[in-house]
């Protein structure tokens, strides 16, 4: 027998291990056992594994096959679970000659196995498992990606992540630092005494972001329905209800374009705090992003595209409008309707819809001009009031609000502001957003009675922040794509019938 088990195409092979499933079926032995037994972790066996080799007691492991490697009478093999992998001996003296053939004629790479031993070392020094008899845990019946193409294709990675996983060891890695990302949110907040709460994802009214929701309907109560594109109406009805602090890890869904930086379905952390300010919020955020900055990759530093970022507070604080007119030689005081403002964007070489409004205007400006050039992390504050329906106006101005937005390399990680707690300024708010609706702008918000009724019965001075998980964790993990960071991506569906 060869030293490694010959290549065969994907469908010649899944028909092999077919015939295999059969011969272990008729052989009394059943391919897929609900029962384990007890087991050691690899890596605690490797960690110890001088003081067991001593002992010499016999010890189990499980894992997948993830090498074979025959010589006449006996092999090696690697298994590999959760914890890390091991080199295996299996000998026909040691596990009795039939069994050794069916290991040697029906086992393949992929299979899950239970092997009970003791630990030797090599002559070459491997550390290994001298099998004294093993079982079937699983038979797989298609090959491993790395046997036939690697799984570099960016979109088989995306579509079928567990083979992702299973080929490329620095993707679980990623997934790692997203786990400890939001246990240190969930842990920083739960120590400064906020209350973590749930709120609806299936909405009446789809509030709290300008964003084009997605719409399913209920049989039973026969109504459209929305999923969230932000959970900010609901927590903030809690801080109505006498909540100073809460917070919600949310799963948000937006009906938006697919890109590097953009998921329909996504993560964020939205927070409500009541008499804070979005001047507070600021002082407050930035502590907070470097110390998870910190406490994730061990410095205030990281680097990203070849570029370091440096997360040490205070970050600079940039004005909407100053930064423009410093940027453009523009002066958006100068221009209160849209119709005064097209020519004067057109001519910095944004492209505008008819449907657009003064503030989708400003708000490509500000994308095109400070958030692409800026490297940060940096602040932008006191946004035009058109994009903060939901905002506090600045107490000098009634054009602007008290708005601030985190960016890093060109990413807006956090958004946030002063909580609106008027409810006749909230009203005409809404009704300027339904206005914008009835143009043909299917971003803008509908207008929330609700709401509207829940603040005329009092809300604090309120603050309010949404952090994006996935953004973040790209900047933690150096990925310019959000499907990397997050486990299935939303991705087109596709034929399936010949995939495998």
């Amino acid at each position: 027998m060869t030293d490694e088990k010959t290549e065969i195409n994907p469908s010649d092979e899944y028909n092999i291990r077919l015939e295999k499933l059969e011969a272990i079926k008729k052989a009394k032995i059943d391919p897929y056992p609900a029962q384990t037994g007890d087991r050691s972790f690899i890596a605690d066996v490797l960690k110890n594994f001088d003081v067991l080799e001593k002992k010499q007691n016999e010890l189990s492991l499980v894992g997948r096959i993830r090498n074979i490697r025959l010589h006449g009478g006996s092999c090696f093999i690697n298994i590999q679970d959760d914890s890390g992998k091991i080199q295996a001996y299996i000998k026909k003296d040691e596990v009795g000659a039939k069994e050794y053939e069916q290991f040697a004629n029906l086992y393949d790479i992929g299979d899950y196995i239970y092997l009970t031993g003791k630990l030797f070392v090599t002559k070459k020094e491997e550390r290994t498992l001298l099998v004294k008899k093993f079982s079937l845990l699983s038979k797989a019946l298609l090959p491993l990606p790395e046997k036939w193409h690697g799984l570099s294709d960016i979109e088989i990675r995306f579509r079928k992540r567990y083979l992702d996983l299973i080929s490329n060891k620095e993707v679980r890695k990623v997934f790692v630092t997203r786990s400890k990302t939001i246990k240190f949110v969930r842990q920083y907040f739960d120590d400064l005494g906020f209350t973590e709460v749930e709120t609806p994802i299936l909405q009446t009214l789809a509030g709290g972001a300008i964003a084009k929701p997605f719409i399913t309907h209920h049989n039973a109560l026969d109504t459209d329905l929305f999923l969230r594109v932000a959970p900010e109406i609901y927590l903030k009805k809690l801080i109505v209800g006498g909540y100073e602090r809460v917070y919600e890890i949310a799963r948000c869904f937006r009906n938006e374009g697919i890109d590097h930086a953009h998921n329909p379905e996504f993560t964020q952390i939205e927070f409500y705090w009541a008499y804070q300010d979005y001047q507070q919020l600021m002082v407050f955020f930035e502590n907070f992003l470097s110390e998870m900055v910190k406490e994730i990759t061990g410095d205030y530093k990281i680097t990203y595209d070849e570029k370091e970022y440096n997360f040490q507070p205070p970050f600079p604080r940039l004005d909407f409008k100053e930064e423009i007119k410093k940027r453009c030689k523009l002066d958006i005081d100068q221009f209160k309707t849209k119709f005064e403002l097209k020519d004067e964007i057109e001519k910095l070489g944004i492209k505008t819809a008819p449907e657009w409004d003064r503030g989708k205007m400003l708000d490509e400006l500000y994308k095109k001009y400070i958030r692409e050039k800026e490297a940060g992390p940096f602040y932008i504050i006191n946004h035009p009031i058109e994009l903060s329906p939901l905002a506090k106006k600045v107490s000098d101005s009634d054009d602007y609000v008290q708005r601030f937005q985190c960016v890093v390399a060109g990413y807006e990680i956090a958004n946030a502001f002063s909580e609106i707690n008027d409810p006749v300024d909230q009203d005409e708010r809404f009704k300027y957003q339904a206005q914008l609706r009835d143009d043909g702008d299917e971003e803008a918000t509908e207008y929330d009675a609700e709401f509207v009724e829940a603040l005329k019965y009092g809300m604090p001075p309120t603050a309010g922040l949404g952090m994006g998980i996935d953004r973040v964790v790209q900047l933690l993990t150096n990925q310019h794509n959000i499907k990397e960071v997050i486990l299935f991506p939303t991705l087109k569906p596709k034929n399936t019938e010949d995939d495998n």
